[in-house]
């Protein structure tokens, strides 16, 4: 833009859309797509990704930590033994059948034992 030319008093384009940014952040935080944030909103998904973009960012991100903390309590609080199996495996690397990573985890053989001999 010129700065010879005089500022529009009028503005110029399209008003910006205003949108309830506490809704936003609690579609993000069920998972929604952007698709169904849009239609919830009545907007359009090009508005979400360049005027709120962040807002559905950090719901998205609220939306897993308390997926991760109910799963933890139940885990833990209510000793719900495949919820402590899954996150075993998922956050500590856990496996039912280990892979065989060097000498430290070669399993023993298994030796019978010797019976005695009578002589």
């Amino acid at each position: 833009m010129s700065k010879d030319k005089p500022h529009n008093p009028k503005g110029a384009g399209r008003k910006k859309i205003e949108l309830d940014v506490d809704m936003l952040t609690k579609l993000a935080e069920l998972q929604c797509n952007w698709r169904e944030i849009a239609y919830v909103m009545d907007c359009s998904v090009d508005t979400l990704k360049r005027n709120y973009a962040d807002y559905i960012d950090k719901g998205n991100a609220m939306g897993k930590v308390k997926l991760r903390r109910a799963m933890f309590r139940n885990a833990v609080d209510n000793d719900n033994a495949v919820m402590q199996i899954f996150l075993a495996k998922n956050i500590l690397g856990m496996a039912n059948d280990p892979v065989q990573q060097g000498e430290d985890s070669v399993v023993l053989p298994w030796e019978e034992p010797i019976e005695p001999t009578d002589k």
